[in-house]
């Protein structure tokens, strides 16, 4: 494990910034450090599930990542953020209802608008008829579903039964994220589960190729 990815786990936010000041510095891949920061963030997770961080100390580490990043982003090809979400997109991505941590998903979303995609970021603590409009809206092909609480996996299986009910002949594919595994997607009926941002991103791409290639089909 990386310096900066023990500094971020101990909260250390003076170290985290000096870390990533000097990996800029030295020239290593802008996104590379993005991801020894989001293992950082694992290891808050893991303490933060183990009972010896609180929630405090998800706040904290939230701030010392956004902090992160004002350093890194001037060495990106594209924004991390964009202040207005966009009217179409790609991806809709956010923390279900009844749960605030958006850690996971501030990163994740990070990642996949460095790759170019358009990505709606929902918020926190958003219901299943909410989640419904925004992919209404526009016209995502893809939803992504953040919890880090267990009492928020029912949320999840409520926005996946009900995006089933209404939609349309393009099926949206759902990716799920934060303190999940095999058992709880097939719970709620998600399509592939994921607990780091890296493979997400992977995920969506492949997706989203693939979507792309069965619209070029159809045309022809």
């Amino acid at each position: 494990m990386s310096l900066l990815a023990q500094a971020m786990g101990k909260l250390e936010e003076k170290k985290v910034l000096e870390l990533v000041s000097h990996s800029l510095a030295v020239g290593q891949a802008p996104l590379a450090i993005v991801e020894e920061c989001r293992r950082g963030l694992n290891i808050v997770g893991e303490l933060y599930a183990n009972g010896e961080y609180f929630l405090s100390d998800l706040v904290m580490s939230a701030e010392i990542f956004r902090e992160a990043l004002k350093l890194i982003e001037p060495f990106l090809k594209a924004p991390l953020a964009d202040m207005q979400e966009p009217a179409k997109a790609d991806i809709v991505f956010g923390t279900v209802e009844g749960d605030i941590h958006d850690i996971g998903k501030n990163i994740t979303i990070s990642l996949l608008r460095c790759e170019g995609f358009r990505v709606y970021d929902a918020g926190v603590d958003i219901p299943p008829d909410v989640f419904l409009a925004i992919l209404q809206k526009t016209g995502a092909r893809v939803l992504g579903l953040s919890a880090l609480l267990t009492s928020s996996f029912e949320a999840m299986r409520r926005t996946v039964h009900l995006m089933h009910l209404v939609e349309s002949t393009a099926p949206v594919k759902v990716l799920i994220g934060g303190l999940v595994n095999e058992r709880v997607c097939q719970y709620v009926g998600a399509d592939a589960w994921v607990r780091e941002a890296g493979e997400g991103v992977a995920i969506c791409r492949r997706w989203l190729r693939e979507d792309g290639r069965k619209k070029i089909a159809g045309s022809e």
